[in-house]
């Protein structure tokens, strides 16, 4: 081989050389990078060891327990909570987070309770029957409409206001209707007395004299109301309904007293049992439940309501072992192809770097006899 091609085929030969170390190099650098990703798997597979989930009493076997994964719809729902407290949830401010049902009832009366419950189809009032109905007796409409009158005589009463007997002034209690909605409540309450209609108003009234006008207005309303009238929803005579209305008036008056607000994004909906608990965990939401001693909402908490428990998340340990061993077989399976790659290249570097001293010992021994031809 004459002395140019020697060194060209020397110069190739670094070049091979020098881009095999640099793969070598490459590969131990990946190989590496795996090490610390597998090391930040197995501290996330013990992390999720550690998984926890929030749970709810719901129920008994006998004298076990039963609890269920907590969600907002388990926690606030009627006597879905096995100690029979009605639970709500608030915000920072205190706003009670509640569905767009809820929003839209309340929204459609501006805060009048007897419309809210007629939105979600229920009634406070305890009279099932129209004055005008064929199959009601004189004597049932004779207690309803006294019943009417004791109503609006305690209001009245209430309020400071006598408007006198109805032997001397011919007292009567009626509804105006417009008759051009679908639901009932759309008038107002009357009284008639000496021949003038005047209409009954609740303005400047304490929350208790309100709940008087309220129910007088809803028994009123059943009784002389349209086709759509008050008698015809759910009503507390049921005693099943009774308990819901009772659940229905506390989260009314909660919303009266410190407003209210719902979650409409897809991430953050009332069904996305996660984000609720996450939610709950980082504070950002908080349960009350309702204490009928002091007929308002007691603030709680997830570490000392004796409904809440924290149980081990078996489910979430055995998705997190599962993806674990998945993720484990990839990254050893990477490891073995860089070891196969890395003999591969040191083989390589092995042929390379014996060509190579083979073509520096021909180039050297070239380079003597040359120098001894010139020198003879």
């Amino acid at each position: 081989m004459g002395m140019a091609a020697s060194q060209a085929r020397l110069l190739s030969l670094t070049a091979r050389l020098t881009d095999n170390e640099h793969s070598g190099q490459a590969i131990t650098y990946s190989k590496i990078r795996l090490a610390n990703q597998t090391e930040e798997l197995n501290k996330e597979y013990l992390d999720a060891l550690k998984a926890t989930k929030l749970t709810v009493l719901t129920g008994f076997n006998g004298a076990e327990e039963q609890y269920t994964d907590i969600s907002y719809g388990l926690m606030t729902g009627y006597n879905t909570v096995a100690n029979g407290s009605q639970y709500i949830v608030t915000n920072k401010d205190g706003k009670i987070l509640v569905s767009q049902k809820l929003a839209n009832a309340f929204a459609s009366g501006n805060g009048d309770y007897n419309i809210f419950l007629a939105r979600l189809g229920y009634s406070q009032s305890d009279i099932t029957f129209k004055h005008d109905s064929d199959t009601t007796s004189d004597e049932e409409k004779a207690v309803a409409y006294q019943k009417i009158h004791e109503a609006w005589d305690k209001y009245l009463t209430s309020v400071g206001l006598h408007i006198g007997q109805d032997e001397e002034h011919g007292l009567d209690f009626g509804f105006t209707t417009f008759n051009d909605s679908t639901l009932p409540f759309d008038g107002y309450p009357t009284y008639t007395c000496n021949g003038q209609t005047k209409a009954l108003n609740y303005e400047g009234t304490t929350r208790e004299q309100r709940e008087l006008y309220d129910y007088a207005t809803s028994i009123t309303e059943s009784y002389y109301g349209t086709s759509n009238s008050a008698s015809l929803l759910k009503n507390p005579t049921v005693s099943d309904n009774s308990g819901y209305i009772d659940y229905l008036k506390n989260i009314f008056d909660k919303m009266t007293s410190n407003g209210y607000y719902t979650e409409d994004d897809e991430s953050k909906t009332l069904k996305n049992n996660i984000w609720f608990e996450e939610q709950l965990r980082q504070g950002e939401i908080q349960l009350e439940y309702y204490s009928a001693v002091e007929r308002n909402f007691v603030s709680t908490s997830i570490d000392s309501d004796i409904s809440v428990q924290e149980v081990t998340d078996e489910r979430a340990i055995a998705i997190a072992e599962q993806k674990y061993r998945t993720d484990l077989e990839k990254l050893e399976a990477k490891d073995n192809r860089y070891d196969l790659e890395l003999k591969k290249l040191d083989t390589e570097h092995n042929a390379l770097q014996t060509e190579y001293q083979v073509m520096q010992d021909l180039i050297k021994n070239n380079v003597d006899k040359s120098f001894k031809t010139f020198s003879a």
